[in-house]
């Protein structure tokens, strides 16, 4: 067979008198499938198997020898087949690939964001564990220290204008800032007239509410050697953040102790 397959089949439909609607029709062939075969267009044509199919119902219709047509169809559309199936294999493989890439990210991803959470619970467990406190270290005892020279008074600051911790009108605290320790809180004597005089004086950091007689109740925070003052007639009300920070004088008389160190204590009354 000189000719190709197409050719061969289009001269011998030709030479049954047999238009391709006609020839589709009695193979029951779309003709879009046999005017495929007759251009030799193996693209347009479906699946290796349905197209042989295709061939061979052709080449019945128009007496052709069928397994002459079957061969020459194997030889030249199977490496245009053999070419489809490897791209179509090659595909598969590139589609596979990137599932694979896929799924390995989105591991990666989890694995990321697990380990993320992990470490933004363990930072907050660590920002909310309460700061360990020193453990009070033994006194040196006193024959291995010399004594230190005694230290000369230092004068009292300034009060600051527009500080009213430093107010000294009655029911107003006076605050004495790094107090040196050296006058007492003992021994204080009240004004010649019927009055509480309420001396706070700050051991560690604490903070203090007082509120004398109906005035608005005032706070003040006192650090360590701080030292303030309230005044009134009739009656005093003292709240402590730190009860063990502070050392609490009413009318020279030594008060409390009034709780344990952070322990907070709420209305502490004093009256005539």
């Amino acid at each position: 067979m000189s000719e190709s397959l197409g050719e061969y089949f289009q001269k011998a439909r030709e030479a049954k008198g047999l238009t391709l609607e006609e020839a589709a029709a009695r193979t029951r062939i779309l003709p879009q499938y046999l005017k495929a075969v007759e251009d030799n267009n193996y693209a347009k044509l479906p699946d290796e198997v349905f197209a042989k199919g295709f061939v061979r119902s052709y080449a019945r219709i128009l007496a052709l020898d069928e397994a002459t047509v079957i061969r020459q169809f194997e030889e030249s559309g199977g490496q245009f087949y053999a070419k489809r199936n490897e791209r179509e294999s090659l595909k598969q493989k590139l589609e596979e690939e990137e599932r694979r890439k896929k799924v390995n990210r989105n591991i990666v991803v989890g694995m990321v964001s697990a380990a993320l959470l992990i470490l933004f619970v363990l930072m907050g467990r660590d920002r909310d564990r309460p700061e360990p406190r020193p453990a009070p270290t033994d006194p040196v005892p006193a024959a291995s220290v010399p004594a230190p020279a005694p230290e000369p008074p230092r004068a009292e600051p300034a009060a600051p204008a527009g500080d009213p911790a430093f107010r000294s009108a009655s029911g107003q605290p006076e605050v004495e800032r790094n107090f040196s320790g050296i006058l007492p809180l003992e021994g204080v004597a009240p004004d010649s007239k019927k009055q509480l005089i309420l001396d706070v004086e700050a051991i560690e950091r604490c903070w203090v509410k007082v509120q004398a007689d109906h005035a608005p109740a005032q706070e003040v925070l006192l650090n360590p050697g701080d030292r303030t003052r309230w005044k009134a007639q009739e009656r005093l009300t003292l709240t402590l953040g730190n009860a063990a920070g502070v050392r609490v004088s009413l009318n020279g008389k030594l008060q409390g102790p009034f709780g344990g160190r952070g322990k907070v204590v709420r209305e502490i009354v004093f009256t005539l």
